[in-house]
């Protein structure tokens, strides 16, 4: 998977045309293991106009985008720093970030900006603390100082355990009426996920305090991880809410193809490495087929794999779309779910902007997108 430059790409173009797919519909729901794969359809392309303008960067491997109650957008970048972006103002470095193990895909992952920011200041970063060769997933509460650009009153209020090395390592976050929930990886230890005493290939959900809610689904049982909400993940780098309905959504990384987007309900076991749409590396097949009782199927899987990370969900009419950026693809995937199913797959921008890494829909209803690079961008889309 090669790097390209976003920031020449985008100082030479200003309007371009759109690729997209369109994918027969998917008949299933969410947990029904009747399933379409993306690479069986024919890929017409379809023009469309469209406007990319760059607003901040070059930045070195971003990864997360926030923004801040006056529009203002905080950048991170995996190497360890943290980046405010005012309008109409250069990109200021944010003071007081921990440090970080910069290593694969690790370093300084997600910025999200606590929803009652403008009385309480707070937004939490979640990073990769320790070593090289041994080290943990955690999550920093702090107060940002917007006119000091500085980190104050800095608390972790989780670390993952036990420790690993630094791939898959998840990592997205989403903070919703006081709760935070955060993705972790299986740390390239596949029998990790099925396991409830770590929380490695899991999602977690805590307060915003640090605290375990008292109506997590593993509580009650003896040796799981209190904090753990679902299991059997692989290495999951979209998260996200739907705001009109109050679910949960989640895509993650399967290994050779098998890429899935899941509905996240309290408790449930998605399966990895005992079930999986994808092959090993190696073109073996791994653990026990495709489905099992008692396991979740996706909504919606891709082989080939695009390696989907960032994930945004609006409500157009009286369709659902998932906006989702893809690393292998370069491109910006668009899913519209009618009725609990997809009918319909769109691949904007391929090989035109670079590895999508994030994507998120900002104040002004419109997407903004950081590409995965050494010289990585920020861009609006404006249609």
């Amino acid at each position: 998977m090669g790097s390209e430059s976003g920031c020449g790409r985008g100082r030479r173009q200003r309007a371009f045309l759109l690729q997209l797919v369109v994918c027969v519909a998917v008949l299933i729901g969410p947990a029904s293991a009747r399933i379409t794969e993306q690479d069986e359809f024919n890929e017409p392309n379809y023009p469309r106009a469209f406007e990319t303008v760059p607003l901040a960067g070059p930045f070195e491997f971003p990864w997360s985008i926030a923004f801040l109650p006056d529009r203002s957008i905080l950048v991170t970048e995996r190497a360890g720093r943290l980046q405010l972006i005012k309008p109409g103002s250069p990109g200021l470095e944010v003071g007081g970030v921990p440090a970080v193990v910069s290593q694969n895909h690790s370093g300084l992952l997600e910025v999200a900006v606590d929803p009652n920011f403008a009385q309480n200041e707070t937004i939490y970063l979640s990073y990769v603390h320790g070593t090289k060769a041994s080290s943990t997933i955690r999550v920093m509460r702090a107060k940002l100082d917007v006119s000091d650009q500085k980190l104050r009153e800095q608390e972790v209020i989780f670390e993952s355990a036990p420790a690993a090395n630094t791939r898959l390592v998840g990592g997205r976050v989403v903070v919703m009426e006081g709760y935070l929930f955060l993705t972790l990886g299986d740390r390239w230890q596949p029998e990790r996920a099925q396991t409830l005493s770590g929380g490695a290939g899991s999602i977690i959900r805590i307060r915003t305090d640090g605290s375990v809610p008292v109506d997590n689904p593993f509580v009650s049982v003896p040796g799981a991880r209190p904090e753990i909400w679902s299991y059997g993940h692989r290495n999951p780098q979209g998260l996200a809410f739907d705001t009109r309905t109050g679910r949960l959504w989640s895509h993650e990384h399967g290994p050779k193809g098998g890429d899935e987007l899941n509905l996240i309900l309290a408790g449930r076991n998605y399966g990895w490495p005992v079930i999986t749409h994808g092959l090993d590396y190696s073109g073996h097949p791994i653990g026990e087929g495709r489905a099992k009782g008692g396991l979740e199927q996706p909504l919606y899987y891709w082989t080939p794999a695009i390696a989907p990370s960032g994930l945004a969900i609006e409500r157009v009419g009286g369709i659902t779309v998932f906006w989702i950026g893809s690393l292998i693809g370069q491109s910006l995937i668009k899913l519209e779910m009618d009725d609990g199913r997809i009918v319909r797959e769109e691949r904007l921008f391929r090989n035109e902007l670079g590895r999508v890494r994030d994507v998120r829909i900002g104040p002004d209803g419109l997407l903004y997108v950081i590409t995965d690079d050494r010289e990585g961008m920020l861009y609006r889309l404006e249609p």
